[in-house]
């Protein structure tokens, strides 16, 4: 996906030091390292963890996205605002620098809000007084993350649908963890995450599959390819079709499973990443084994499938026999 950023500003959250410290002037976004940072972040953004939805056109974010591109300062200090609102009422949320970013993308106009959690960092210091120049070792408690970093915590939306994707992070309020984000900052209940409805569809499939004796691994691995299957044909994860790849001709077992995932917060068809296809491929498109033995695998779904290349057997004593054929070479890489 093409970025252009158009505008850009960073306002500081110290918790120990107390209110935000709101900047007055935009970022430089001449500048060649800060628009590839903020343009990597807002990228990052887009992950298996990410929930979408779209906001309330009278919320308190919803209406403030009016003003975006009209009023950039202000919005920017006023979204933070409403944010820290929250924020600071939690226990351990920690300090942070907030980037509010405008950027175009597809032709259309997006706000982002990055989060980005301090971290610990050694440097050194230079101190010169009457006996000379000493040079010391220091900690900087202020560090940003790295480009190749994801941001903590952040929300992209857009500023004409109000469609949004989230990540979001879980902190303790009056002693209770849980997210905030989403009810109390942007007041909207997301749909679940892909990494989500997969865990459910994972969790359900191998309850069911136990009642019907079908190996837990052969269930998993199913239940993968199924996913990575149907998000490839469809963009998204349909219950139904999980269901009869994963348990094929057993109707008995595919009702209980679509009845069960539902029961478990799973939302069937539910609106995905605009990039779902290459995260799909990332994380559903081999097969991770762990053998008792000790001995791990990651292997292709087309290789998993391919009984000329690997084969899985149940032995007589309830073991499993794994034999990789037709391997022309073999590399070993440190």
């Amino acid at each position: 996906m093409d970025i252009y950023l158009k505008r850009a500003i960073l306002h500081i959250i110290d918790r120990e030091a107390g209110d935000p410290v709101y900047s007055q002037v935009e970022l430089d976004l001449t500048t060649e390292y800060i628009r590839d940072y903020l343009t990597k972040k807002i990228q990052k953004l887009s992950t298996a963890q990410t929930k979408t939805g779209v906001l309330i056109d009278k919320s308190t974010i919803g209406q403030l996205a009016k003003v975006a591109e009209s009023d950039f300062t202000q919005f920017s200090e006023h979204f933070v605002a409403r944010w820290y609102d929250i924020y600071h009422q939690s226990e351990d949320a920690p300090s942070a620098d907030v980037f509010i970013v405008l950027y175009e993308m597809d032709t259309e106009m997006y706000a982002a809000f990055l989060k980005v959690n301090y971290t610990d960092a050694y440097t050194h210091f230079v101190e010169a007084d009457e006996s000379g120049i000493q040079n010391k070792l220091i900690i900087n408690r202020a560090i940003l993350g790295g480009k190749t970093q994801k941001a903590d915590e952040g929300l992209t939306l857009n500023l004409s649908s109000l469609a949004y994707e989230l990540i979001e992070k879980k902190y303790s309020f009056s002693g209770e963890k849980g997210f905030y984000f989403s009810t109390k900052v942007i007041e909207s209940q997301p749909v679940p995450s892909l990494e989500e409805n997969v865990k459910v569809i994972k969790r359900v499939a191998e309850k069911i599959g136990q009642k019907f004796e079908a190996p837990s691994y052969d269930i998993v691995a199913d239940v993968k390819e199924a996913v990575f299957d149907t998000i490839e044909e469809t963009g998204q994860i349909d219950a139904k079709e999980i269901a009869e790849k994963v348990f094929k001709d057993n109707i008995t077992a595919q009702m209980a499973f679509q009845e069960e995932v539902v029961e478990k917060g799973f939302v069937d068809r539910a609106p995905m990443l605009r990039e779902v296809k290459e995260i799909s491929e990332k994380k559903y498109g081999k097969q991770k084994l762990k053998l008792s033995n000790g001995i791990e695998l990651i292997v292709p779904l087309d290789v998993y499938r391919n009984t000329d290349l690997i084969e899985f057997v149940n032995n007589p004593d309830g073991t499993i026999s794994v034999t990789i054929k037709n391997v022309d070479e073999v590399i070993n890489r440190l």
